[in-house]
């Protein structure tokens, strides 16, 4: 067995026990001797061990190590009472524990049963206490000394400054980092630096689509880093419902968790677990320490130091899901302005030329994309079709579907001669479409003005009004009415022919016209509808804009709840 002696000034020397293959000098916590100074590197050098020898090397540190005065360039065996110089460090190595009983003895724990085939010994020795001395002969940058100091439960760990340090370190950190699967790795990362005996650890989280907390994040000392952790939903759940942090130094024993089964088969020792609180005091999840060596349990102050952490952890949570949220809000937010600027381009940009008639449109979707659909589509012979359709629902999925109507109802005016086979075709075109079980209601009406008549088809949609000169209003009511688009699909329709008299003003609307409410739910109504029409300005453009008027006044402050859509045509002479 070979051992590290440390004497420097008048603080008493210290005896330091070696075990395992690797023992590393350095700043960083990960270290096995800790050395708190900043001429340190933080990974310096390191002693290993090979059949019975034992070897310094340095690991490229920026100050340098000694044997005996001498640089240490590449590994070197150690010999018995060689002097080891690490900046203000001095240490002596002994093949045998020397004769003179030291201040303060080391004893570091042999690896547990369980770690044997691991070449990693996470045991920890910290020097503390760094105080300044005078000393010209030196030639490094940073003058201290060393003072070793020993916990009394046969393990060495970081002192409280050493574990403060990295709880502000983990702290930092996280500042930094807005994706969710970073904050994790970091949290978990700065814990196993802070507590050595960790053997693994884990964050669990709540998710929406499960019952039962989700693994995010794993951390383990063991070689197969794919390890799954031991989890035991019993202290998840204890710790999550009663919202406070667990410790058990013996988890075994434990009689908060005898009946356990999945504990049992664990092989735990002593664990730590704290829920990850958010800032309206519901519970996101966990995190859990465990070690599986009994001599190296968690104590209290461990999990004062977890409990922090978590709560750190927690924000840093609930800030990278505040962050994604917004990530996805901004990419829906483009593809709706993609998606509206695309359905509108389905609608018309202008309206048509034709001798002896006016036509006059407004649309509004409830979201930033709707499902109410109009159209103007020009046919041989100076007739004009006009189509106004309403898809059921609303938003993309609605929009999607009216999109499919638009091309489809052109189709089916251009290629058939008959409204009424024109709709029937339309009907089988959506009806086997693949797009879901969704209807569409819909009317369509072909202006002739050489005819002198309108020829329209309704498939479950609310008739046009007509306006005459004298403000009158009449209902057209089909006498060959039909379903929906979208329901049977061998469903035939059938157009009505009317007198296209000079004067008349035809609308064709949706119904989020009429069935718009007010803060009292009472909605806006055929009745009210036909009020407004026949009190609107007799302009086209200033009639359908006082209708639409009118309905905003009947909701008053009550947002939108449906698309709306009017569209309005008018013979103007008595030539047609």
């Amino acid at each position: 067995m070979a051992y590290i002696t440390s004497q420097q000034g008048n603080v008493p020397w210290n005896l330091l026990e070696l075990h395992g293959e690797r023992t590393v000098f350095g700043r960083h916590p990960s270290s096995q001797i800790v050395l708190d100074n900043e001429a340190v590197s933080r990974h310096h050098a390191q002693i290993l061990e090979s059949h019975g020898h034992f070897f310094l090397e340095d690991l490229k540190s920026r100050n340098g190590t000694l044997v005996n005065g001498r640089p240490v360039d590449q590994p070197t065996e150690l010999r018995d009472k060689d002097s080891i110089t690490l900046c203000d460090f001095e240490f002596h190595f002994h093949e045998q524990e020397p004769d003179s009983p030291p201040a303060t003895t080391f004893h570091r724990p042999e690896p547990a049963e369980s770690d044997t085939d691991s070449d990693t010994d996470n045991s920890r020795y910290f020097a503390v206490g760094v105080e300044p001395i005078d000393d010209a002969s030196t030639s490094s940058s940073i003058v201290s000394k060393l003072s070793m100091v020993s916990i009394g439960r046969e393990q060495v760990v970081a002192d409280p400054e050493a574990k403060l340090q990295a709880v502000l370190e983990i702290s930092k950190s996280l500042g930094q980092v807005l994706e969710l699967d970073e904050v994790l790795t970091r949290v978990l990362d700065g814990l196993f630096e802070i507590f050595p005996q960790a053997d693994e650890g884990f964050v669990l989280l709540n998710e929406p689509s499960s019952t039962t907390p989700v693994i995010r994040a794993t951390r383990s000392r063991s070689e197969s880093g794919d390890r799954t952790p031991s989890i035991s939903l019993t202290i998840v759940r204890e710790a999550m419902q009663s919202g406070e942090a667990i410790l058990s130094a013996d988890v075994m024993g434990d009689n908060r968790f005898l009946g356990s089964q999945s504990i049992a088969g664990m092989q735990l020792r002593s664990m730590i677990c704290a829920p990850l609180m958010g800032q309206d005091g519901q519970s996101l999840g966990v995190i859990q320490l465990s070690s599986r060596d009994v001599r190296l349990p968690f104590e209290e102050s461990d999990l004062d130091v977890l409990i922090g952490v978590a709560t750190q952890g927690a924000l840093a949570i609930e800030n990278a899901a505040l962050h994604a949220k917004v990530l996805r809000q901004r990419d829906l937010d483009r593809e709706l302005e993609f998606a509206t600027q695309v359905q509108l381009g389905f609608l018309p940009n202008k309206r048509p030329e034709a001798a002896g008639l006016d036509f006059c449109d407004y649309y509004e979707a409830a979201n930033r994309v709707g499902g109410d659909y109009f159209d103007y589509v020009e046919l041989p012979g100076g007739r004009v079709a006009v189509a106004i359709a309403d898809v059921a629902g609303k938003g993309i999925p609605a929009a999607l579907l009216m999109a499919r109507l638009y091309s489809a109802t052109r189709y089916h005016l251009l290629s058939q001669p008959d409204l009424g086979l024109a709709l029937s075709d339309l009907n089988r075109d959506i009806s086997t479409s693949g797009l879901g079980h969704r209807f569409i209601t819909c009317v369509l009406a072909v202006v002739d003005p050489a005819a002198g008549h309108v020829a329209v088809a309704n498939a479950g949609h609310l008739p046009p009004l007509i306006r005459h000169a004298d403000g009158s209003i009449t209902e057209f009511i089909s006498q060959h009415p039909g379903m929906p688009l979208g329901i049977v699909p061998d469903q035939e329709f059938r157009q009505q022919e009317h007198p296209l008299t000079p004067g008349d003003t035809w609308l064709m609307f949706t119904d989020g016209i009429t069935e718009a409410m007010n803060a009292d739910s009472e909605i806006f109504g055929t009745q009210r509808l036909k009020q407004s029409l026949s009190g609107a300005p007799a302009e086209l453009d200033a009639m359908i804009l006082s209708i639409v008027s009118d309905v905003e006044a009947h909701c008053g402050e009550r947002d939108q709840s449906d698309d709306m859509c009017l569209t309005a045509f008018r013979c103007m002479d008595s030539t047609a």
